[in-house]
């Protein structure tokens, strides 16, 4: 299936919603997606072409219709390679190999992880919002001295984020797109909970596949540019060897009471059990962040 830079991008974008999804339920209409990947009418049209010809889905009186489960969304390998370097820089930090005060380098980083000096350094500049690491004009990257103030000010912002996506998701009736997303999601996390060795990896792709469901809910552009900043926040978690599977099921556990909650389009019980999940995630990331603090 070949796809524009920009369709590939909106892909990936809609991924979650379309691939909630069951073989003949019906596709957001192209003014949907437009409006959600603030994309022209014209992008959709020619991503729709692209799936009809792979016979992903078909075209009928009333619009667009699934034939076969959605696909994941391509990724470039010059996206793969940063994500890669991201992974390593979360896991060292979150490990405690890396510390506050640590001088980095660009290229000792890049041997190290086996991607590209250019992979690295995008790796570096993305994860500066988390306040993890810091750089002055001509010096070296370096570890951040991570305050207590910091910490709260990320938990208050998160909090804050995340309550008003879910009241704002739960002041009309749910649309049908969003509840079989959100369907799809509680299916996935339930099988991760009963299975006895999940992998952190699958633990990981579930976990932030509810929460973009939960921010990109309103369609606001620019939450959604804020919600790549609790992406973070999630991932430097995930990624740590203190985070076990026991922690990830404990958080899947909590997810399925938030969806529940949602499904019943129930706000009080929704947000009652987001809090609740946000404050546990909390001390999870603190503990991390005393790892490199030490």
């Amino acid at each position: 299936m070949n796809l524009t830079p920009l369709q590939a991008k909106v892909f990936r974008e809609a991924g979650d919603l379309l691939r909630g999804l069951k073989p003949g339920d019906d596709l957001p209409s192209e003014r949907e997606l437009a409006e959600s990947g603030g994309v022209g009418r014209a992008v959709i049209r020619g991503l729709f072409a692209s799936l009809r010809r792979a016979r992903i889905i078909k075209r009928t009186r009333n619009g667009w219709v699934l034939l076969r489960q959605f696909p994941e969304p391509p990724v470039s390998e010059e996206g793969s390679k940063r994500q890669r370097a991201k992974d390593f820089l979360l896991a060292e930090l979150g490990s405690g190999r890396l510390r506050s005060g640590d001088q980095l380098s660009e290229l000792a980083l890049a041997r190290k992880s086996g991607v590209a000096t250019v992979s690295m350094r995008e790796a570096l500049l993305e994860m500066m919002p988390l306040g993890l690491l810091t750089k002055r004009e001509r010096q070296r990257w370096e570890v951040a001295v991570f305050s207590d103030e910091r910490i709260r000010e990320m938990r208050e912002f998160r909090e804050m984020v995340e309550t008003f996506c879910l009241k704002k998701l739960l002041s009309e009736k749910l649309p049908v797109g969003q509840r079989s997303a959100f369907e799809h999601n509680r299916d996935t996390t339930r099988l991760l909970v009963q299975q006895k060795h999940p992998t952190i990896k699958n633990i990981l792709r579930v976990d932030l596949a509810f929460h973009r469901l939960l921010l990109e809910a309103t369609g606001n552009s620019l939450l959604k540019e804020r919600a790549a900043f609790i992406y973070l926040i999630i991932e430097f978690q995930l990624v740590s060897p203190f985070y076990t599977i026991e922690k990830g099921k404990l958080g899947l556990g909590q997810h399925l009471r938030i969806i529940d909650g949602i499904l019943r389009e129930d706000p009080a019980s929704a947000e009652r059990s987001l809090l609740e999940h946000l404050r546990s995630a909390e001390r999870v990331f603190c503990a991390i962040v005393q790892q490199f603090r030490k």
